[in-house]
């Protein structure tokens, strides 16, 4: 039996979408080697990907976020119309 503060297997499989949520992912390698872009959300409960840099040039690598969809859209949620929500919800 679980305890109230620790959610079961399935449920932390599924809310963190089989534990990909946080994971780095779509990596792109600048062509001089300098820097990696890549796309992670915040934890592993949140699916909202930010845009993040890890500069490589120096003594050691340094990982930033270029862009957050937070701060982008200033707190105010997504306005999209119904058919781009269900092409978003197919595409998941």
């Amino acid at each position: 039996m679980t305890s109230p503060q620790q959610p079961s297997f399935p449920r932390q499989f599924a809310r963190s979408r089989r534990f990909t949520l946080g994971a780095p992912r779509s990596f792109t390698v600048a062509p001089d080697g300098s820097r990696v872009v890549f796309l992670r959300s915040p934890s592993g409960a949140d699916p909202v990907n930010r845009l993040c840099v890890l500069d490589l040039d120096g003594d050691a690598p340094r990982e930033r976020v270029a862009a957050d969809p937070a701060e982008l859209l200033g707190g105010a949620g997504e306005d999209l119309p119904p058919e781009e929500r269900t092409r978003r919800e197919r595409a998941r």
